[in-house]
């Protein structure tokens, strides 16, 4: 019986991994459609304003670095919750401080916010190859890992959700993008709201994945729609 059942668990990652390769080319039509889009609606992108928002996010990705080793004497969950609560600050300060150095107008911004997306959904791609990786290991971390992913119930969730979570993400960092870029003051705001919504969407996708997407849904689609009546 156990080997059976580590058959059909072998058999299970083999599936997750399959449906996660499958859909990668849909992650990557995310930012792709949308900056085709925004290139025929509002004009071309300035390629180093993308990149630069690209950088920001991965600066703001490593200051999560030093959170996370001041929580490293926490109970787990209070610390998810502090890195979670950090999450805020860190990527709406840094792209407050990319912005006042290198410009604020509409086609600026909106360059920034694109690149800033498409970066976390390459980090998404890449994090998931790896963790398909670890997950098909034997040693100690790799079945730790499986537990906790087994506890949190997001093991076996089916991708195509993930690739739903980027188009709203994608609008949530554009919109936030576009409103700092005209009224920095919205800072204050938006990293207070950034930090609830993320913890938020986690806590209720363990519940009901709908309902979350749901929420993802009119969160980022109002920044983004914000984000377009202020500069008008």
């Amino acid at each position: 019986m156990p080997k059976n059942e580590n058959a059909l668990s072998d058999q299970s990652l083999q599936n997750i991994a399959r449906k996660f390769l499958f859909v990668i080319p849909f992650y990557l039509a995310v930012p792709l459609s949308i900056g085709i889009f925004f290139h025929y609606v509002f004009g071309y992108i300035h390629w180093k304003a993308f990149g630069l928002g690209a950088l920001g996010w991965v600066v703001a990705l490593m200051l999560r670095g030093p959170v996370t080793v001041l929580m490293k004497g926490f109970p787990k969950e209070r610390a998810m919750l502090y890195i979670g609560l950090s999450s805020g600050p860190l990527e709406e300060g840094v792209r407050l401080i990319l912005l006042l150095l290198t410009g604020s107008s509409f086609s600026w911004a909106l360059s920034v916010g694109q690149g800033w997306a498409a970066i976390e959904v390459l980090f998404t791609i890449i994090n998931g190859l790896a963790l398909i990786y670890v997950l098909q290991q034997n040693d100690e971390k790799a079945i730790q890992a499986k537990e906790f992913l087994e506890s949190q119930g997001t093991l076996y969730l089916n991708p195509w959700w993930g690739v739903v979570e980027r188009i709203f993400a994608t609008a949530f960092h554009i919109g936030a993008t576009l409103l700092i870029a005209k009224i920095p003051l919205l800072t204050l705001i938006l990293l207070i709201v950034h930090s609830l919504f993320n913890l938020t969407i986690v806590w209720i996708a363990r519940k009901n994945m709908i309902f979350a997407q749901l929420l993802a849904a009119i969160v980022g689609t109002g920044l983004l729609v914000s984000g377009f009546i202020v500069f008008r």
